[in-house]
């Protein structure tokens, strides 16, 4: 809950000159904790006050760092200071003296208030606020809830910043890791792939000075591979499916958003169209316009995913235009998150063991997810005519998440049969350049970023979508040439089915069919 009773105590530490909690602790706040210890008799004689820090070392792994002294009120104050320095050793404190038999309920509350201050130096606040200073979130209050564990209330904030200002006056989560740590991790998994990596490199310090590696550690995982747990996040599916007839297709799609329950996974599908490409684009125009009138209040980004047949996934559709009747129509890929996903492999279920093994192990150890490279520089990157070899290191490692394939899939291709040894292994992320390509250096020759995306599983979508808006915000002779304007992503998530196993082509399965 809100400190606000501990206003007085934070007033008079100013007076004295006092730091923040976690990070160096003023001798205002060392006198008053070591003042509330000192009412514990286990701490006042030297033999209990040793059994004490035997157990603290037992809570913490290592041996706290605190010094036995003959004056008690030495020890005390010692013993506050650390507690004051890292909130893993209060912690630790207060389980061993509830093992010696301590009532710390009196201790609890006044621990709460006096960690009620900033956790983190000013110094490093400042270092932050250039990420945080108006940086706007639609779903920021959620954020704010999420990131104090628990709180169910928070007042409104205009920006990341003065959200941050305001958490940092509450006490540290019950993992030990300050609010506003948290914060910034989940702020980190909502921004920009640049800004992003900034926010978790400020965060994986403050980590490392507070020895909160772990608690970190554990968070970052949780955040990244929540499923879909934000209520501002919206799905379009959209399925071409070739038909008998040259250069037509069946047109089928799906919606999902559900602010109520936004872990669940419930696509409603919509009727079905016969089209050509042409048409295809301006009825996912239409359905676009739809879901965003439809969801214009409520939700923060829509998705666009086109769940494709093995030899349709080199399709432009990233570039399909909307405002196809205005004077300058926009481009989907730059408005949209867009993707593609597999109907081959949507539709082999002997293929979908290895895909949700992979996905579960990914999603456990998301910091440990690594690409390859076909063809890359890499001394594990395999080479591009080394097929067997690709299978063989897929089969063996589930830690590789994504591949960068060699050129465009299309039929009859290295680089298809590249991406079809890929999806069989149960990668859920592939990425190419749609144009022919000789290799792999071609995709990135204009922007080596691609290389640090690749590493960031999670963020991989975004950090296309943003790569894609920043070839369309370029000068027009060089448009062409930026790879955001020709990077393709194939992103599949097992746990987000449209269909069950039907034949590639076949009749309509009638509006509802599964």
């Amino acid at each position: 809950m809100w400190q606000s009773s501990a206003h007085s105590r934070r007033a008079r530490r100013r007076r004295d000159g006092g730091m923040t909690a976690y990070g160096g602790g003023g001798l205002g706040l060392v006198r008053e904790l070591a003042e509330a210890l000192a009412r514990c008799g286990s701490l006042q004689e030297r033999g209990s006050r040793a059994l004490c820090l035997r157990l603290m070392a037992k809570e913490l792994g290592a041996p706290p760092p605190v010094r036995e002294h003959d004056v008690a009120h030495y020890f005390l104050l010692e013993l506050a200071w650390a507690c004051l320095e890292n909130p893993r050793t209060m912690r630790a404190l207060h389980e061993a003296l509830t093992a010696l038999n301590e009532d710390v309920a009196e201790l609890r509350r006044l621990t709460d208030d006096l960690l009620a201050d900033p956790a983190l130096p000013v110094g490093e606040m400042m270092t932050l606020r250039p990420l945080l200073d108006g940086f706007a979130l639609p779903n920021l209050p959620d954020l704010c809830r999420r990131a104090a564990g628990g709180l169910r209330q928070v007042p409104p904030y205009d920006d990341a910043w003065s959200a941050f200002e305001g958490l940092s006056r509450l006490n540290a989560r019950p993992d030990g890791l300050p609010t506003t740590m948290a914060f910034v991790e989940y702020v980190a998994a909502e921004a920009p792939y640049e800004r992003g990596i900034a926010l978790r490199a400020w965060n994986d310090a403050q980590a490392h000075g507070l020895s909160l590696l772990t608690e970190l550690r554990s968070l970052r995982q949780q955040v990244a591979y929540a499923h879909s747990p934000e209520p501002g996040n919206a799905y379009l599916v959209v399925r071409l499916l070739r038909r008998e007839e040259p250069g037509r297709y069946r047109l089928t799609s799906w919606r999902h958003y559900d602010p109520d329950e936004p872990t669940s996974w419930r696509p409603a599908q919509e009727a079905s169209v016969e089209v050509t490409l042409a048409e295809a684009e301006r009825e996912v125009e239409r359905l676009v316009f739809e879901a965003d009138e439809d969801w214009a209040r409520d939700a923060d980004r829509i998705h666009v995913e086109f769940a494709l047949g093995q030899e349709d996934l080199n399709l432009p559709v990233h570039r399909f235009r909307i405002e196809i009747d205005s004077p300058e129509p926009a481009s989907l890929g730059v408005g949209y998150c867009v993707v593609v996903r597999s109907l081959t492999r949507c539709r082999t279920p002997r293929w979908h063991r290895a895909w949700k093994q992979r996905w579960t192990s990914l999603s456990r150890t998301p910091e440990l997810a690594r690409p390859l490279v076909m063809g890359g520089p890499g001394h594990d990157d395999p080479r591009c005519d080394d097929l067997p070899s690709l299978d063989a290191r897929l089969r063996g490692d589930r830690s590789i998440g994504c591949l960068l394939l060699s050129g465009p899939p299309e039929p009859a291709t290295d680089s298809a049969r590249e991406a079809l040894i890929a999806l069989r292994c149960g990668l859920p992320a592939l990425l190419w350049d749609s144009r022919d390509v000789t290799t792999p250096r071609g995709v990135v020759q204009a922007d080596d970023r691609i290389y640090g995306m690749l590493h960031d599983l999670p963020g991989l979508r975004e950090a296309v979508t943003q790569l894609r808006t920043e070839a369309h915000g370029g000068s027009l002779n060089g448009r062409d040439n930026h790879p955001g304007h020709h990077l393709v992503l194939l992103f599949d998530d097992p746990t987000r089915p449209i269909e069950s196993h039907q034949p590639l082509a076949g009749p309509d399965q009638g509006v509802g069919g599964r």
